[in-house]
């Protein structure tokens, strides 16, 4: 859970608690490629809107009033709702490896992420031939890298099923491929679109039998149905000449990424790869 005083987004130099197969590993973190999704309340009409926050102009924090850039260029006065850090964090561990993470995975030092019903008053100190029981389990082997080895039953007890689902995604064929979605209301329309992992997107449910796309028609993410989704040939010369396309054409020639995306996806394919092969 959020702390009210925590900040919007980390920074660079902070030092956290990163999750690494299960357990929380001491670390630092090195770069910051910053996204925050902000969700406000427009005053002038109580109407929602998820913006980024190199959209709005005020305090990173719920509840402030702030401004938000409206589409047409102008801005509105509107009071923050919800933050939603989606930025990616590459952390140094103490013992020189890296990992690209997602907010989820960190925890500021000092922050209480073992189970909260559980106190020192309650460990078993006055039997200490128990004392070396789990505090919450399974999952209780966090700390720093360099603990006990533990037998590799335990460690397949401590791989989450979140994570199996992450690895059997993160082997789609379809991942980083550029595609044609075709509109479920009017198969005669479609859009060209990105194929992002599941994680990338903290807002939207995909299912099994789905994919999170970013179209590169209107920028945003999709959760859309397989059997919807094509690989796009750019060899075909009957494509249109729509932004989307172009926008498409560009990044699969030239990796060149839509301005308005501020994200660098190769990184974040990189990392999504990176994740699989330390599994």
């Amino acid at each position: 859970m959020k702390a009210a005083d925590e900040p919007a987004y980390l920074t660079v130099g902070t030092d956290v608690s990163a999750k690494y197969r299960g357990a929380f590993c001491e670390a630092k973190i090195k770069t910051v490629k910053r996204l925050v999704k902000v969700k406000v309340i427009l005053k002038q009409d109580n109407s929602t809107q998820l913006v980024q926050d190199d959209q709005v102009k005020g305090p990173l924090r719920a509840g402030a009033v702030v401004e938000t850039k409206m589409p047409d260029g102008t801005f509105q006065e509107a009071i923050i709702s919800k933050l939603t850090d989606a930025s990616w964090y590459t952390v140094v561990f103490d013992d020189g490896d890296e990992r690209t993470l997602r907010r989820t995975s960190l925890c500021l030092k000092g922050e209480r992420h073992f189970a909260e019903s559980e106190t020192l008053d309650q460990l078993p100190l006055t039997n200490p031939e128990h004392f070396g029981t789990p505090v919450i389990g399974k999952k209780s082997n966090r700390g720093r890298r360099s603990s006990l080895p533990v037998n590799e039953d335990e460690k397949e007890e401590e791989t989450s099923e979140e994570e199996e689902e992450d690895k059997r995604r993160l082997n789609d064929e379809l991942l980083g491929k550029i595609v044609s979605v075709v509109s479920s209301t009017e198969k005669a329309e479609w859009y060209p679109a990105l194929v992002l992992s599941p994680s990338c997107s903290d807002d939207i449910l995909v299912k099994k039998d789905q994919c999170l796309v970013r179209s590169f028609a209107d920028s945003k993410f999709y959760s859309v149905a397989r059997k919807d989704v094509e690989e796009l040939d750019f060899r075909n010369s009957e494509l249109p000449s729509n932004k989307g396309v172009q926008e498409a054409s560009s990044f699969f020639h030239w990796n060149t990424i839509p301005s308005n995306w501020k994200m660098d996806m190769r990184e974040i394919l990189e990392s999504s790869s990176s994740d699989e092969e330390d599994g």
